[in-house]
């Protein structure tokens, strides 16, 4: 009977050796989050990557009871701080904003980006999609699409127009309207969209596709024209806008996407308590109101979603992208 004993004893003891750090993970992963953590937004402070950020952040804290700390984290269009989010794997106390340009348009443009999206990030959920708009100066001649693209096609010298800068979505919106209608265009980069924005107000420049809620407070002025919105439906804050096909370009689509995301390595459990809390925050109705102001629709994905959403916009622009160096028309 005492060997028994003994025998059961040390079994006991050695699966509880054995199953200790299993357990001690599931617990951590329970108890996640018990301190601060960070959340990494690649651009400066005040643009929309940093209010859907702060956004996110307030209310994660108040519904997990840890403060969630914005760290601006600038440069190379996003890159630096997007790549400093990859180089932390398996840090579940370091998290992200992500947008268009760093995760799917510079993976195909830049080739020593040093990160992988869909290898060294765990994609969470996408957060908003902005549509951009294609605006003229007031006093253009061409008051709709289907005269602007008449007028492109009738040839001529190379059209300029402005983008904010290389690998931003303004920039892959001018090139496949280049090539989708078939004239000769090159961009001229900005720094930053405000100067854009500029330019077209002083007729330096014929036409730009720009975010909505840059342009909106001059369309509605009447000092830009907006010939048409570049999303699937018709913005919500300017109905009057059609979309590209609408207007006469079938199949045209483009924009802005944001996400939240974290470093590759996370743990299963820890990545399905971030995405429903954070579709939690987002359908909190202050925080949905404010997105609706972005020009953006309420939108959630699940983790596996976002993954397969940013696989598709990288094989898409990638497409563009080689095509960016055909012969023009």
């Amino acid at each position: 009977m005492l060997r028994a004993a003994t025998r059961r004893s040390l079994l006991a003891a050695s699966l509880a050796t054995m199953a200790g750090p299993n357990l001690a993970q599931a617990q951590a992963q329970a108890d996640y989050p018990n301190r601060p953590v960070r959340v990494l937004v690649p651009f400066l402070a005040g643009g929309i990557l940093d209010q859907l950020g702060r956004l996110l952040a307030e209310r994660l804290q108040r519904q997990m009871g840890q403060p969630f700390i914005v760290e601006n984290r600038p440069g190379a269009g996003g890159n630096l701080g997007t790549a400093a989010l990859a180089r932390a794997r398996g840090d579940a106390y370091t998290l992200g904003i992500g947008s268009s340009g760093p995760l799917a348009i510079s993976p195909i443009t830049e080739p020593n980006l040093g990160y992988d999206p869909l290898l060294d990030l765990t994609p969470i959920t996408l957060l908003a999609t902005t549509p951009l708009v294609l605006v003229v100066p007031a006093a253009s001649p061409w008051q709709n699409l289907a005269q602007m693209m008449a007028a492109l096609k009738a040839g001529g010298p190379e059209v300029l127009y402005p983008t904010p800068g290389v690998g931003s979505p303004q920039l892959l919106a001018g090139e496949a309207f280049r090539q989708q209608v078939g004239f000769a265009a090159a961009p001229v980069h900005y720094n930053g969209s405000a100067p854009v924005v500029l330019a077209i107000l002083g007729r330096e420049m014929p036409y730009t596709f720009e975010n909505l809620t840059l342009v909106l407070q001059h369309v509605r002025a009447g000092t830009l024209r907006a010939l048409a919105v570049t999303s699937r439906d018709r913005a919500a804050l300017l109905p009057e806008v059609p979309t590209m096909a609408e207007a006469g370009l079938p199949g045209f689509e483009a924009g802005g996407w944001y996400g939240f995301l974290g470093p590759a390595g996370l743990p299963d459990a820890v990545v399905a308590k971030l995405h429903a809390e954070a579709v939690t925050a987002l359908r909190e109705p202050e925080a949905a109101r404010r997105i609706a102001e972005m020009g953006s629709p309420n939108i959630t994905t699940t983790p596996a979603e976002f993954r397969t959403f940013i696989g598709a916009e990288m094989n898409r622009w990638r497409g563009v992208m080689r095509n960016a160096t055909a012969p023009r028309q």
